[in-house]
């Protein structure tokens, strides 16, 4: 079947197809120019023969079905199938596992690569743009959460429009417009907005390089929601992954009663797995591995081989392995003798007594920035410091001089040495609630590349000039003066947020020693001879202008969805660290500072890439959210008297921002819960921002949503992300007008692979991350649970609803069959006031028991009830949340 080879890398691809390509990794051995599949595999079967799975008549030994009877159906050629069912609808994209269930999932139809049978595709909303449902374990046909299969879609009854209130066939409307798009001459084409012909853009941003503002979004419409109604289908074929996956979960007894030991994954979207015979422990955690490509007909669940038990659930050394472990993180702080001697070799020539300056000769063809007042903002605990800022006054004040530096990493990291290659793999450094697990060895970011006060460091610097209200200044020809390159610097004060965020209330850095002794840390203390004065002088104007410049970002269309962030203290308990204290991470203005001029360097650089990169430079971009899943969210806030203009990201952020100010001046509670609870209804149609190369995508895609500007990238972070160290790597050759030698020595193929790698990292580092936060307030709960507290609905089943804890700014599911004994529930698809609706009424044994007063309890969208969270008892380890009754 020759459509089932190996897609040769495509040329330039369009937005759509670009969105949905095959993913790939450049994990350590894997080719980084051969396009790959998740997980790293091409897309081919596991024989190498281009032929997809080869695994129809495989045989489980714990398979709970009849050996001599297929489970599943074989395999088809999607291309005969077509052929020999015309009136068929064919799709091909990624399966996604749903986190409410280990059988269900989502198929993301998405344009076949070239050499592949070529599906029904149609970039319209009314088509095949939509997602496909795949209900069970049979419709899935064995296809694991990540991998790329080929849907036969069910047929779906074509509704009469002509009800619609809006009186249109919009899929009419739409062949219209196309075809009237297409034989439009360019003169009389409507002509598309472009960034820098926007004076508030000009102001905060002044582009340099023409795009196109994005088309405004609106509402669906009813007949557009009847087109967009859900399709379902089944899985025909699948390409499995050529990477072992690594699958962590709970061992279990095999519910069926036919004996044998299950793993049930941590993640929902996966299925549960056979483990071999010799397992017989239950109620632990373990991990075991997945070969793609060997789930048989026969076989009603996969088979791990490999298994290890890793510990007791509910022991955080055992549930962080698992975490990392499930992720695919299987390294630690610790790296091979091979990256370490690279490291070592890389710094031994400045290293002193102190750890490490310099040589005469590495800072050659730099500029010298040692004189300047530059310090530095982290966190208390931080140890790698990859930023410093300095801010000067204009001689002729009119503005400020601002000055960005950043580690200057590539300086130590070579391309292609053992070290570039570990950070290559690894992507990120990844931040566990109690642990760090480094991207770089800790002698580069936390000695030679950490930027320490009183020590001198090598920099790659951005400066630029801004006017006291935040925005960019230019000439009369619009020019900015921002100037790039490599540095040296010797920073004059290591600040955390705390310490200078006291500086900006005015509590220390006023000549008051009795106030600098109470509010200025002992080790955040100016060196070099500058005074504490000095610094809080610098700190306080850097404030001034990036408040100003916050204030028009957010005026003129940034989007920010703050959800709480709690941070934990932790008691050790005869050795065992227990979480005794959560509270909600505190968010400074400080914070703030650095983030703006950041956000202001990433953008600069982003620019020069484009400009000078000839298509190498490594972007950030940031898609418009699911028009579907914005028109759901609007409809539920307005049900509840909120407003949500979701045109544009500016027309969202205004009337987000309307809300908020009508919340802090009626101080009204249920106002600031309706906000929290909006929040996390955005947060679900909103997608993840990705890296990609600048040459894959046309220019008008380059579009970062959430910040509502035309590109982005990512350049002040490389001591914990390796897309930095590519961005560093570009701008020195943009700089140098040595592209074309780079693109000679870095092929595309190659860069490509490497983005899709730190997108691949990035999201696993994310989770890993919120799975240990899930962890560790699970375990607190259970030492200290909640009684009694206020919830908000955020989401309804029939037998389930969605609440958000603002106490602890988490969300979970009330399932109400397991209440049974407490509480009777009845779904009602549309109430008395034609709200979705879950009626409930406490059990006469339950009433008499807890001395209940209320008797019916009407479960809807936003409202206000009373519950208790604990953990939960069962593994794996979870918040539990229990319904009590109606908040008074």
């Amino acid at each position: 079947m020759s459509s089932f080879s190996t897609p040769p890398t495509s040329a330039k691809k369009s937005r759509t197809r670009q969105r949905n390509r095959t993913p790939s990794s450049t994990a350590k051995g894997s080719k980084p120019d051969t396009p790959q599949t998740n997980g790293g595999g091409k897309r081919r079967g596991s024989n190498g023969t281009g032929k997809g799975r080869n695994n129809n008549n495989n045989n489980s030994p714990h398979t709970p079905h009849n050996n001599n009877r297929s489970v599943y159906e074989t395999y088809v050629d999607p291309a005969a199938y077509s052929t020999a069912n015309p009136g068929k609808t064919i799709v091909y994209g990624k399966f996604r596992g749903l986190t409410t269930s280990r059988k269900s999932g989502y198929v993301s139809p998405s344009k076949p690569p070239p050499n592949l049978f070529q599906c029904e595709y149609k970039e319209d909303a009314t088509t095949l743009k939509r997602d496909v449902f795949i209900s069970d374990l049979k419709a899935r046909n064995r296809v694991v959460d990540g991998e790329y299969c080929y849907v036969v879609v069910d047929d779906v009854d074509t509704n009469d429009p002509s009800d619609d209130e809006d009186g249109a066939d919009l899929a009419v409307e739409n062949l219209a417009m196309e075809m009237e798009a297409s034989t439009v001459s360019a003169a009389e084409a409507p002509k598309r907005q472009t960034w820098n012909s926007q004076e508030k853009q000009q102001t905060l941003w002044s582009p340099q390089h023409e795009t196109n503002v994005p088309l405004p979004m609106k509402p669906l419409s009813k007949q557009e929601k009847k087109n967009l109604s859900q399709l379902t289908g089944r899985v025909i074929y699948a390409f499995p992954a050529e990477k072992p996956k690594t699958i962590v979960g709970v061992l279990k007894s095999n519910p069926n009663g036919r004996g044998g030991v299950l793993l049930n994954p941590i993640s929902n979207k996966l299925t549960s797995f056979v483990v071999p015979a010799s397992i017989t422990q239950t109620g632990v955690l373990a991990s075991g591995t997945y070969t793609p490509g060997t789930w048989g007909t026969r076989d009603y669940f996969p088979k791990l081989s490999d298994v290890s038990v890793i510990g007791n659930c509910i022991d955080i050394e055992a549930e962080t392995i698992a975490a990392l472990r499930g992720e695919g993180i299987d390294w630690d702080e610790t790296f091979e003798k091979s990256v370490e001697a690279d490291v070592l070799n890389s710094v031994e020539a400045g290293r002193n007594a102190g750890g490490w300056e310099p040589t005469e000769e590495d800072m050659v063809n730099r500029r010298d920035f040692r004189s300047d007042c530059v310090f530095t903002i982290d966190p208390t605990t931080a140890r790698d410091l990859d930023d410093a800022l300095c801010i000067e006054e204009l001689p002729d004040k009119t503005g400020v001089l601002v000055s960005v530096h950043i580690a200057d990493v590539t300086n130590f990291v070579k391309p292609g040495s053992n070290v570039d290659e570990e950070a290559r793999n690894r992507c990120t450094t990844v931040y566990m609630v109690d642990r760090v697990i480094p991207m770089l060895p800790r002698d580069l970011c936390e000695i030679a590349c950490s930027l320490n006060e009183g020590v001198t460091r090598l920099s790659f610097s951005c400066q630029f000039e801004m006017d006291y209200n935040g925005g960019l200044k230019t000439d009369a020809k619009g020019k900015r003066k921002v100037w790039y390159g490599r540095g040296v610097i010797r920073s004059k004060c290591r600040l955390d947020y705390r310490t200078a965020q006291n500086i900006i209330s005015g509590k220390c850095g006023n000549g008051n020693q009795k106030e600098d002794d109470e509010f200025w840390d002992l080790p955040r203390q100016p060196v070099d001879g500058v005074s504490r004065e000095t610094i809080a002088e610098k700190v306080r104007l850097m404030h001034r202008i990036a408040m100003g410049r916050r204030a028009m970002r957010f005026e003129h269309g940034a989007v920010t969805l703050n959800k709480v962030k709690l941070a934990f203290k932790m008691n050790k308990n005869d050795g065992e660290k227990i979480p005794e204290k959560a509270e909600a991470y505190p968010i400074y203005d400080s914070n703030r500072v650095v983030e703006e001029f950041m956000l202001l360097a990433n953008y600069l650089v982003a620019e020069k890439l484009i400009m000078k990169g000839k298509g190498a430079g490594l972007l950030r971009r940031h898609e418009q959210p699911s028009q579907k899943g914005l028109t759901e969210a609007k409809e539920m806030a307005e049900a509840c008297g909120v407003y949500l203009d979701i045109s544009t990201s500016q027309s969202l952020q205004e009337t987000l921002n309307e809300f908020t100010k009508r919340a802090s001046a009626t101080n009204s509670p249920d106002d600031v819960l309706k906000l929290q609870a909006i929040t996390a209804l955005l947060s679900q149609p909103f997608q993840p921002a990705e890296y990609f190369i600048a040459s894959e995508f046309d220019q008008d895609d380059y579009i970062h949503f959430a910040l509502n500007i035309p590109y982005y990238t990512h350049f002040t972070s490389p001591i914990r992300r390796y897309a930095d160290c590519i961005v560093h790597r570009v701008l020195q050759a943009a700089l140098d007008d040595d592209m074309d030698a780079y693109n000679s020595t870095y092929p595309k193929t190659s860069e490509v692979a490497v983005a899709e790698r730190c997108n691949e990292m990035k999201q696993a580092a994310k989770k890993a991350q919120e799975r240990s936060d899930r962890v560790f307030l699970s375990i607190f709960l259970k030492h200290n649970p909640i009684q009694s507290t206020m919830g908000v609905v955020i989401g309804m089943g029939e037998k389930s609803f969605t609440v958000l804890i603002p106490e602890i700014g988490a969300e979970g599911r009330v399932y109400l069959d397991d209440m049974k004994k407490r509480f009777h529930h009845k779904f009602v698809e549309k109430g008395e006031d034609g709200k979705k609706t879950i009626k409930i009424s406490p059990t006469e044994e339950h009433r008499v028991e807890k001395q209940l007063t209320w008797q019916n309890l009407d479960v809807q969208l936003f409202k206000k009830i009373e519950v208790s969270v604990t953990c939960k008892e069962d593994p794996p380890v979870d918040i539990k949340i229990w319904l009590c009754g109606p908040h008074l």
